[in-house]
């Protein structure tokens, strides 16, 4: 996992002249990963050899370096049974610093994001550490990379839900999902409290068992481990068991234990408690993200960021389990990094052929108007109002940013329909009543920066028969412009 970085990119991104020598990273990059796990490391993997330029950014001292407390036998990987992540992290992290065209830069974090259209990502990093932890003062180490794309492939990080986790005076005795793999060999043997009820939560209940801890396991709700799991469970009878219960109402931890306290127990006594509630997308890297395109005119995306067209028209990509899958694991992150190395190609690709010349390029940006757009719509607040459909009148510009200014061909897949821009403000505007005109505006926004190739959006809503004497109408805008 890694963060995110300022100033401003200031050369043209079209010239493919520009790729840089890697090792010194002059020039501008085909691209920038933040993060060298799996799914950065198979990013990475791609993008070399496809051809591109790419620079890996990692606050770790190694790529993959969190499934190297991940030593214990895996049977779900496929034509791998008995395998360890950890073994899988060293071959991946080998085979990557052996690509040419791929920059490994380690114990590097970005501190601020910059983005410009037309010019793109300018990444500044903090300064690197020397062995002995003591920030270097090289000039060179702090040149801000710039590139063309940038891939957020930042992982997870476990949850900490209040009042479980306290967010402070641990005592070293409540413990995350990493905290209890990095400590559990090394834990003296006494009672322990898991709270979950998944794989992570059942495997580690096994393994304390194993080595002479009195295990409790509570989860919120059924058990939700492979069978295997829950069968080897069900063989240990010294593993207690509070399935489908509710959570505890306060975790305290003192220096001699953690007092938990719920409704169904009372308050209990145990050496150490680990939340094993799962994880969610690590948020630094994207609150980056989000503060640069803020300051660019940009709607941020959502966390976590998803795989949205919208911003892959900004050169902006996710890879792997900063996007919040439905299951995180190296296997699918490995996928996705795949899948993001294939839509950064993509992207560049217009940006390294030939240019059409300079008379078609004075003004490359498109934008779709809808004018004079009239119908029913179920709005307002007022009763005649609820009674049925009020007219109005729609107008709306859609900004697809820098296009060419001749097609290429004249295949409609390759551009944005405007028919389909009118249905979705026709459907958005009666599908169901709407209070409020700013509300529908709202959602109209929402509904067309969703499209794919949109950068930005403008809405005027005119409500036409109101007042005898005058119409009334709101506007909006959002996004890039």
């Amino acid at each position: 996992m890694t963060d995110a970085t300022s100033g401003s990119a200031s050369q043209p991104l079209a010239a493919s002249a520009q790729r840089p020598s890697v090792p010194g990273l002059p020039g501008v990059l085909d691209a920038v990963i933040l993060g060298g796990g799996p799914a950065g490391c198979s990013a990475a993997s791609w993008l070399a050899q496809l051809g591109l330029s790419v620079a890996i950014v990692e606050r770790g001292p190694r790529l993959c370096g969190s499934l190297q407390a991940l030593t214990y036998h895996q049977d779900w990987l496929l034509g791998q049974p008995g395998e360890s992540l950890a073994a899988l992290g060293d071959r991946y992290a080998d085979h990557v610093q052996t690509l040419p065209g791929v920059q490994v830069l380690l114990h590097r974090s970005a501190h601020h994001l910059d983005w410009q259209a037309e010019q793109g990502w300018q990444i500044h990093l903090d300064a690197p550490e020397d062995p002995h932890g003591v920030a270097s003062g090289d000039h060179a180490s702090r040149e801000p990379l710039r590139a063309r794309a940038l891939v957020l492939a930042t992982g997870l990080t476990p949850r900490h839900p209040a009042p479980l986790y306290p967010a402070t005076a641990r005592q070293g005795r409540v413990l995350d999902a990493i905290e209890l793999t990095a400590q559990r060999e090394s834990l003296p043997p006494g009672r322990v409290l898991l709270l979950g009820g998944g794989d992570n939560a059942v495997e580690n209940a096994l393994f304390l068992n194993a080595h002479g801890h009195e295990v409790t396991l509570w989860s919120r709700s059924d058990w939700r481990a492979q069978t295997h799991l829950l069968q080897q469970m069900d063989a240990q009878p010294g593993i207690r068991r509070r399935p489908a219960q509710a959570m505890p109402t306060a975790v305290v931890a003192q220096p001699e234990g953690v007092s938990v306290t719920s409704k169904a127990y009372g308050t209990e006594t145990f050496d150490h408690v680990a939340v094993l509630l799962g994880y969610e997308p690590e948020p630094s890297a994207w609150l980056l993200v989000a503060d640069a395109l803020q300051r660019a005119g940009v709607t941020a995306p959502s966390q976590p960021f998803r795989d949205e067209p919208r911003f892959g028209a900004l050169g902006l990509f996710v890879a792997g389990d900063a996007s919040a899958r439905q299951h995180p694991c190296v296997q699918t992150a490995l996928g996705d990094g795949v899948v993001a190395a294939k839509q950064v190609e993509a992207f560049l690709r217009p940006l390294r052929e030939s240019q059409p010349p300079a008379s078609l390029r004075r003004n490359n940006r498109q934008v779709i108007h809808i004018t004079g757009l009239r119908f029913g719509a179920n709005l307002g607040v007022l009763d005649f109002e609820r009674e049925g459909p009020q007219p109005i009148q729609v107008d709306a510009e859609v900004n697809l940013g820098a296009q060419m200014i001749v097609s290429r061909d004249a295949d409609i897949g390759h551009v944005l329909d405007y028919r389909r821009v009118r249905l979705i403000i026709i459907d958005e505007c009666t599908a169901e009543h709407t209070d409020l005109l700013e509300a529908l505006l709202g959602k109209l926004c929402t509904r067309l920066m969703k499209l794919p190739g949109v950068v930005g959006v403008r809405i005027k809503v005119t409500k036409l028969e109101i007042f005898p004497d005058c119409q009334v109408a709101i506007s909006a805008e959002c996004g890039q412009w």
